[in-house]
């Protein structure tokens, strides 16, 4: 069953859109969320979550409707947004009766815990707080909900490489419980290689790419190379032009030649590679889609 299942769903600002965003989150998995700025991943962060009105479409919180069942996804779902959603002034023990008193499942011990074990002082406002101490608070009082599905924007970002290490290993420790789901937006994608089992990409308020990860990863491989041949021009997928030669994807896994280099690529490579400008591929495939070349058998 999925933990959140999301269909047909459209977001519309009028200057941006989210269209028809189909989207299956299963339990006991991490999914990644990859794209550039502004391609859509905080307004369907802030649609699951209710900050935002949708015009059309479904979202399924453990397969029950939001309307039908407030209370209960409320105290089923977290976030951690990319900034604090709450008075920066107040001071921690302030923050933590407040969300004490409203999540009947809030977990006080883990609380005094993670605390202690990010060194994070409740006697100062977390308006004092680091960027990156502030995210780790977020990250403290979202587990501490003990949600069934936890829903993460830039949970990394501005927190150093120990600390982002610890962060990874709170959400694996958070997924020994096969029940919890986690959407994880990140563009630190090395912590996705580490932690994710799908990957979804977005372009252009839509989802182009939604797969497995250890499959998406096993099905292409990065070549790095001094020169470039028709032949290999004709496989490749985002061909980019160095100082050195050329490097780009391909899913001919048996690619060989003269002072080439493959290897099995990270997802950010995959993600670079897979996106040129105007999000079109580059190289031998320029001007088709994702889909289109799905499509067209390019993929």
């Amino acid at each position: 069953m999925e933990g959140l299942k999301i269909t047909g769903l459209v977001v519309d600002y009028g200057t941006f859109k989210l269209d028809s965003i189909d989207l299956n989150l299963k339990k006991g998995c991490i999914t990644g969320l990859v794209g550039r700025n502004g391609c859509g991943k905080s307004t369907l962060i802030k649609t699951i979550m209710r900050q935002q009105d949708a015009v059309a479409g479904q979202i399924l919180y453990n397969g029950k409707k939001f309307a039908e069942n407030e209370v209960e996804v409320l105290n089923s779902i977290a976030c951690v947004f990319d900034a604090p959603h709450f008075n920066i002034m107040a001071k921690p023990k302030r923050i933590y009766s407040l969300y004490k008193s409203i999540y009947k499942k809030f977990d006080s011990e883990l609380y005094e815990k993670l605390m202690k074990k990010f060194k994070l002082p409740d006697n100062l406002r977390i308006g004092k707080y680091s960027f990156g101490m502030q995210k780790k608070y977020c990250l403290i009082l979202a587990l501490c909900q003990r949600p069934e599905i936890l829903i993460l924007d830039e949970p990394t970002s501005g927190i150093d490489p120990f600390d982002r290490n610890e962060v990874v290993g709170l959400i694996q420790e958070y997924m020994l419980d096969e029940n919890n789901t986690v959407l994880f937006s990140t563009h630190i994608t090395e912590d996705l290689d580490k932690i994710a089992d799908y990957i979804v990409i977005m372009e252009n308020g839509k989802i182009t790419l939604d797969e497995e990860k250890n499959a998406l990863t096993g099905n292409y491989r990065i070549v790095q190379c001094a020169d470039i041949n028709d032949e290999m021009r004709s496989n490749a997928i985002g061909i980019k032009k160095g100082m050195f030669g050329y490097t780009f994807l391909t899913k001919n896994k048996n690619v060989t030649g003269s002072g080439m280099q493959v290897k099995i690529p990270t997802i950010e490579e995959i993600f670079v590679h897979m996106l040129g400008e105007n999000g079109t591929y580059s190289g031998g495939n320029q001007n088709l889609s994702y889909k289109e070349l799905q499509n067209r058998g390019g993929l």
